[in-house]
This record gives C-alpha cells, structure tokens and sequence, in this order.
C-alpha cells in the first residue's frame, strides 16, 4: 500500500511539472511530499489558471510579437534583397562604364598614334622641303654668281673687241 501511495505520489509529481510547463508556472513539484497534496495542488493549479486568463493573453501578446518579429524580419529580407538588386544594378552600370572608358581610351590611343603618324609624316616633308630650299637656293646663289662671271667676262670681251677696233 506505501509502496503504491509513493507511486502515485511520484505519477502526481510528474505530472505537475508537465502541467506546469505547460501553464508557464514556476513550481518545484518535488515539495509535494504526499498524495494529497499533489492532489491539492493540481485542483488549485486549475483553480487559478481557470480564473487568471492573463495567460491567455501572455500568449495571445507572445504570438503578437513573434508576428510582428515575423515581418520586421521579412521587411529586412525584402529591404536586403532591394539592397542586393541595386548592387547588383551598380555593379552592371560601373561595369558598362568601365568598358565605355576602356573603349575610349584605345579609340583615344588609335588617335593619339594616328597624329603621331601624320605629325612625323609633315615633319620629314618639311625637312624634305627645308633641305630642298636651301639646295635650290645654293643652286639659285651659283647660277648668279656664275650669270655675273659671264656678264663680267663679257664686259670684258666687249672692251677688249673695242680697243681692237679702235686702233
């Protein structure tokens, strides 16, 4: 008969914690040392939790705030997905750009060669032209001096054909 009361007792015990758990209470069921108070207990247990319905509205406010954490966590998903579609555009756009400079930069350097081309290409014909000036001009200065000597030399015939003459 002990022996039965103790498991009863211990079934009680068991079965308060549960319970307990349950409501949210803060108990330790091994205080109960007999039958009757476990059975004392557990009528009390549901007195109060019959008449305090604060509980229920504890967990109607805790199911409230685990939906409100619900969407503030779903805002941020969605801000954090807004956030990662326009580093993903940024990055579309910088990268469009980059290729735009890049693409500037050869036309640019292509340019750049081009005038470089056709800056040494006027300057061999200057110097082409320059070299050829002042050989036409030595050509221009020896054919005067020469033009001088005949006329010279022709003066000097002209005289010389008079003095005969005249004697």
């Amino acid at each position: 008969m002990v022996n039965k009361k103790i498991t009863m007792r211990d079934y009680y015990r068991t079965f308060i914690t549960k319970a307990n758990k349950e409501a949210g209470v803060i108990y330790n069921a091994s205080k109960l040392n007999s039958k009757e108070e476990c059975e004392e207990y557990l009528l009390n247990l549901i007195k109060d939790l019959r008449h305090n319905k604060q509980d229920n509205k504890a967990y109607i406010k805790e199911i409230d705030d685990l939906k409100e954490e619900i969407e503030i966590l779903n805002k941020n998903l969605a801000v954090a997905n807004r956030e990662k579609v326009n580093l993903k555009d940024k990055s579309q756009k910088l990268e469009a750009e980059r290729i735009f400079y890049i693409t500037q930069a050869k036309e640019a350097g292509e340019k750049r060669e081009e005038a470089e081309k056709e800056k040494e290409y006027y300057r061999n014909h200057a110097k082409y032209w320059n070299n050829s000036y002042y050989q036409k001009d030595k050509e221009v200065g020896m054919l005067g001096n020469f033009s001088v000597f005949l006329g010279v030399v022709t003066i000097i015939e002209a005289i010389s054909i008079t003095l005969l003459i005249w004697k």
